[in-house]
This record gives C-alpha cells, sequence and structure tokens, in this order.
C-alpha cells in the first residue's frame, strides 16, 4: 500500500500543475487584449504553481520510491 503522506503529495502536486497550466492558457489569451497590464502578476502565479507543484508531485514520487520493499510477497 501506498504511503498516504506520497498520495498526497502527489495529488496536490498534480492540482497545482493543473492550475498553472490553466493560468499559461489564460495568459495566452490575455495578452490579445486590453488587460495586458496583468501579465506579469499572471506570469508570477503561473510560475510559482508550476514550481511549487512540480516540488510537491516530485516529493510524493521521491517518497513513493523510498519506501522499504516488502520481501513477503504482497
Amino acid at each position: 500500500m501506498r504511503s498516504y503522506f506520497a498520495a498526497a503529495f502527489m495529488g496536490i502536486g498534480g492540482i497545482f500543475l493543473s492550475f498553472a497550466a490553466v493560468v499559461f492558457i489564460i495568459e495566452y489569451f490575455t495578452s490579445r487584449t486590453d488587460a495586458v497590464h496583468q501579465l506579469p502578476t499572471m506570469t508570477a502565479l503561473g510560475m510559482l504553481t508550476l514550481v511549487g507543484g512540480g516540488v510537491l508531485f516530485a516529493l510524493g514520487y521521491l517518497l513513493n520510491r523510498m519506501r522499504p520493499a516488502r520481501t513477503d510477497g504482497r
């Protein structure tokens, strides 16, 4: 059975990565409109959630891989 912390970190990291993708898509469409002055804020938010989500996802993956292997065949 997977560690609950590893699963939680990977789940939250995946949510953050998805949110970053949505922010970047909105930023792409905003660059063609009148709200260009909001682009630096959107870029900072997208990069922050991308890095944070990547770190959490990687931490969850590493926690899942580093747990001791079972020798009883289960």
